[in-house]
């Protein structure tokens, strides 16, 4: 059988095509080209532990357990709450945890409307026979200006 010039180019088109669709479709493109992207920014780092706040936060737990609450250590607006019936209540149910073997810093908390210099904590605290958490807040001057105990961690 004899061949046309013509239908010979259309069969040498055809494989043309294929080989340079093939061509395109294996090669680095546009779509696979390097975009420069925009840096990642960083979170936030929350600040390290203070040792210190941390002996007050054992303390204090301690103290709540045993029912023993020095009210000095207390700001004045934490006060009201110091009351006989609120310490016997909570050192009974913070007795039942039995003996504090571990104390955790977990993070800061944020204290909306707070005076400047008013930091808040919260720890794990591991008991004998459960976990509690505890939330300090440190009023500028150092004292207490309120702290909780639950036994679900923060949000």
């Amino acid at each position: 059988m004899r061949l046309c010039p013509t239908s010979m180019l259309s069969r040498l088109f055809v494989i043309s095509a294929f080989a340079l669709a093939f061509m395109i479709a294996i090669a680095p493109g546009p779509a696979l080209a390097k975009h420069p992207s925009a840096a990642p920014t960083a979170s936030p780092t929350p600040p390290p532990e203070d040792p210190a706040v941390t002996a007050v936060a054992r303390r204090e737990f301690v103290a709540w357990q045993a029912g023993v609450v020095t009210s000095a250590r207390y700001a004045d607006q934490a006060q009201s709450a110091l009351t006989a019936d609120h310490i016997a209540t909570t050192s009974k149910e913070l007795g039942a945890a039995g003996t504090l073997e571990r104390t955790d810093w977990i993070g800061p908390v944020i204290v909306d409307d707070a005076p400047p210099g008013t930091h808040g904590y919260w720890y794990k605290m591991t008991c004998e026979n459960t976990v509690v958490y505890e939330r300090l807040i440190i009023a500028p001057d150092g004292k207490i200006d309120g702290i909780m105990f639950r036994d679900k961690p923060p949000q």
